[in-house]
């Protein structure tokens, strides 16, 4: 991938281009975050077109440093009634079917299950398929600006990777 430069000279990250498994002559776009990640910066913003990818590569990567460092992620949305509920159940979907979690984790979760505006890994109970075992810590906290004034005095020393997901309202 070869870097493409904007009108002030800064570096605009084109997402990688990957071939469908099902169909080798589709091309789809996924984003990718290794560009960015290495610019090493504290803050990072990400602008995209829509469905390539941008909330998976930024959600797997929260799941993969709290496996690898223990370190949990917050997710920030506008409001909160676009996580809770049936919305916080299947923000993880698609990292759980792709199978990112069960890869992520060694086989030990293979499922995600939201609770109390945060989000726990999880795998099948074996004895009941219906029911979930869930880890007692959670890696990802939910928030929304709507909601920050009853957060501000509370403290998440472990949350090392916050993601501010649909930020830009439609306009």
């Amino acid at each position: 991938m070869t870097n493409e430069f904007d009108i002030n000279g800064d570096i605009v990250e084109k997402p990688e281009i990957l071939l469908k498994e099902n169909d080798p002559q589709e091309k789809q776009e996924f984003y990718s975050l290794d560009k960015i990640k290495e610019l090493k910066c504290q803050y990072n913003l990400i602008f995209g077109k829509r469905s390539n990818g941008k909330t998976y590569a930024v959600l797997y990567e929260g799941i993969k440093n709290y496996v690898q460092k223990g370190k949990q992620m917050a997710y920030l949305r506008r409001y909160r009634e676009d996580f809770v509920g049936k919305r916080g159940q299947v923000l993880f979907n698609a990292l759980v079917s792709s199978g990112a979690v069960k890869e992520l984790t060694n086989g030990k979760w293979d499922n995600i299950k939201y609770m109390s505006s945060q989000w726990f890994l999880a795998k099948k109970d074996t004895k009941n398929p219906d029911k979930l075992i869930t880890d007692s810590i959670p890696f990802c906290y939910g928030f929304s600006l709507g909601q920050m004034e009853h957060d501000k005095s509370t403290s998440y020393p472990d949350v090392t990777t916050v993601v501010f997901d649909e930020f830009i309202s439609h306009l």
